[in-house]
Order: structure tokens, then C-alpha cells, then sequence
């Protein structure tokens, strides 16, 4: 009789075991999607950046780019005085020395599609209508600084919020020495597609 309650507590305490187990791994899986966005962004490990004139590079348009936060939005605008998203965009990758077209739907077309993107990299976001309408240059730590419509002005922002995770079309990048696969989506007339 003691050994057939002891079996039974012992039975209870793994079925105890079990629920808390698998309570702690549905708590877990509620992370799961953030989890995934945030490796998408930063890579899963430290990525290797190439050579030393392109890390330059990446830190001049970085560099650049915060240069110009609090700069006014202005429609078309590409310098200082005012930029538009794309012409942030252009502007921070003159000054590392690279060209790059003027709109968000050119830079969409001319990069390099990128799973994981690097600091000085760049995001696609998807308006209203579904098409390519808004860029953003990837700052690292899962922030991007963009021009933004809303706010009047160059920001720096947190990808974590809901509306880029929800309108997010890719990355893409003019540099070389990425160590991160340049494929991921292939690139559609409106964008990535998957």
C-alpha cells in the first residue's frame, strides 16, 4: 500500500514536472515571432564586415545619418536643409562615397536583397497600397533612422513597434563584405516577394 501511493505521488510530481514544462514553453513561444524579427535584423552571431574600407564606409553613412537627426522632412529634399526618406538615403551614401538611385522604389530595384542586414544597411516598407513607399538606413541594436512623414523630421526608431513589423518588406545593401546570405526573397516588381 505505501509503495502504490508512493508510485502515485511520484506519478503526480512528474505530471506537475510535465504542465510546468510545457506552461514555461508556451510563455516562450509568445516571444517567438520578436525573437525572429530581431535575428532577421541583427544575424544570429557577430557577422564578419569585410574589408576595412567598406566598415568605413558603413560608418560614414551612419555617421551621416545621425548627423541629420532632427533635420526637417522635407518632400524631395536631399540635403541637410530638408531630406525626404530616400533622399536621407542618398545623401548619407554620398557622403561615404556611393551612389545610389534617388527614390525608395530605384534603391528597392538596385540593391542587394538581404536576409540579415548590417548597420548601414537598408529597410523596405510597404505603404497603404502594399507597394515599396518608405526606406530607412538599419542603425544596429534593432533601431533604424529614417525621415519621417509623421513627425516632420529625421528620427531614430525602434523596429520592436508593431507598425514595422507589419510593414516590413526586406532589407537590401550597396556594400560588399556582408557575410550574410544575399538571397532571402527575390525581388518583384513591387518589392520583395516571397
Amino acid at each position: 500500500m505505501l509503495e502504490r501511493n508512493l508510485s502515485h505521488a511520484e506519478a503526480n510530481r512528474e505530471v506537475l514536472v510535465a504542465m510546468h514544462r510545457s506552461s514555461r514553453i508556451r510563455r516562450a513561444l509568445r516571444w517567438l515571432p520578436l525573437l525572429a524579427g530581431l535575428l532577421w535584423l541583427g544575424g544570429c552571431a557577430t557577422p564578419k564586415v569585410g574589408t576595412g574600407e567598406q566598415s568605413a564606409a558603413r560608418q560614414r553613412i551612419l555617421a551621416t545619418a545621425e548627423r541629420l537627426i532632427g533635420t526637417p522632412y522635407v518632400l524631395g529634399g536631399e540635403s541637410p536643409d530638408g531630406v525626404d526618406c530616400s533622399g536621407l538615403v542618398q545623401y548619407a551614401y554620398q557622403r561615404a562615397g556611393i551612389r545610389v538611385p534617388r527614390t525608395t522604389a530605384a534603391q528597392l530595384q538596385a540593391g542587394r536583397p538581404q536576409r540579415h542586414v548590417l548597420p548601414g544597411d537598408l529597410l523596405f516598407f510597404r505603404g497603404g497600397g502594399g507597394s515599396v513607399s518608405h526606406v530607412g538606413i538599419y542603425a544596429g541594436k534593432g533601431q533604424m533612422i529614417h525621415a519621417s512623414s509623421s513627425t516632420r523630421r529625421v528620427i531614430k526608431t525602434d523596429l520592436s513597434q508593431r507598425y514595422w513589423q507589419t510593414h516590413l518588406i526586406g532589407g537590401a545593401t550597396f556594400l560588399e563584405g556582408t557575410s550574410a546570405p544575399v538571397v532571402g526573397p527575390r525581388l518583384g516588381s513591387g518589392g520583395f516577394s516571397g
